[in-house]
This record gives C-alpha cells, sequence and structure tokens, in this order.
C-alpha cells in the first residue's frame, strides 16, 4: 500500500499509487512517446530505452565532458599556451620531499606589451570603479563654464 491515498467526496477511496503500478506499461497521452514510467517507445509501445538508462547517460555525458586542453584565465595565458604548444600531461602529486615551493617571474608590465592584462574579471572591476563627486550648485556649474559671460 501506498501513501498516495485519497477519499473523494462521495466517500470512495482512491489509490493513486496502485493505480499508477496498474498503467505504467501504457502509453502516455502526447507526442514525446514515452510511457508513465518515462521510458521511451518505439512505434509498437515496445521499450527502447528505459527511464534508468535515460538518466544513467545523461549522467555520463555531464561528467565525462571535460576538456583535456587548458583553459586560458587571460591574454597573457593564453598567448603563453600558444606559444608552448604544450600539449595536456598526466598530472601526477609529488612526494612530500620532493615538494618545492613555486618560483615567482616577474614579468613586464602591460603598458609595453600591448596588450591589457587581467582577463574578464580585471575587466569587470575596472568598469566598476566609480569617482565618486559632491554634487554642484548652478552657480559653481556657471562659473565653470568657459566663454563670454553677459552683463
Amino acid at each position: 500500500m501506498t501513501k498516495k491515498v485519497y477519499r473523494t467526496a462521495q466517500g470512495k477511496i482512491v489509490d493513486l499509487g496502485a493505480l499508477q503500478l496498474q498503467n505504467e506499461n501504457t502509453r502516455a497521452v502526447g507526442n514525446m512517446r514515452v510511457n508513465a514510467r518515462g521510458d521511451i517507445l518505439d512505434s509498437n509501445n515496445r521499450s527502447v530505452a528505459s527511464r534508468n538508462q535515460q538518466v544513467n547517460r545523461q549522467y555520463n555525458r555531464q561528467v565525462t565532458n571535460v576538456s583535456d586542453s587548458q583553459v586560458p584565465t587571460s591574454r597573457r595565458h593564453a598567448r603563453e599556451i600558444a606559444e608552448a604548444d604544450v600539449l595536456p600531461q598526466e598530472i601526477s602529486t609529488p612526494d612530500v620531499e620532493e615538494f618545492q615551493e613555486p618560483v615567482v617571474e616577474q614579468t613586464a608590465p602591460a603598458e609595453t606589451s600591448g596588450l591589457p592584462e587581467g582577463g574578464l574579471a580585471a575587466a569587470i572591476a575596472k568598469a566598476r570603479q566609480i569617482k565618486q563627486e559632491p554634487l554642484k550648485t548652478p552657480r559653481q556649474q556657471a562659473q565653470e563654464k568657459s566663454g563670454v559671460n553677459k552683463i
């Protein structure tokens, strides 16, 4: 017995769980070509792919759809990847004794290379910088105008 048991206005008991189990192999109304369980059906109402197979296929498609290539985070990084033509290598975990601190290289400023640095996050941060000034009175605005004043 399921939890989907309801009493109608006339006092009759309707077990929707049992009703679903009775009709799970019948073709659903609509253009999706499925039965009540969600299995895909062919034109003769035979199951082509069960609901579990569909879910597993979609899960594997999402989990295994990982790119092996490096994803550049900035223009400079993309240029380095293109110049080096580095193929993705196996990732190995170093032993504790072999681990060394990474060496930070000093690079030339962005003005010398002619290309902006920092990627999308830096561009958004730069666009969000706001110079806040107090509002000027009409008299101050009139004083700032250049040109001939009428007497």
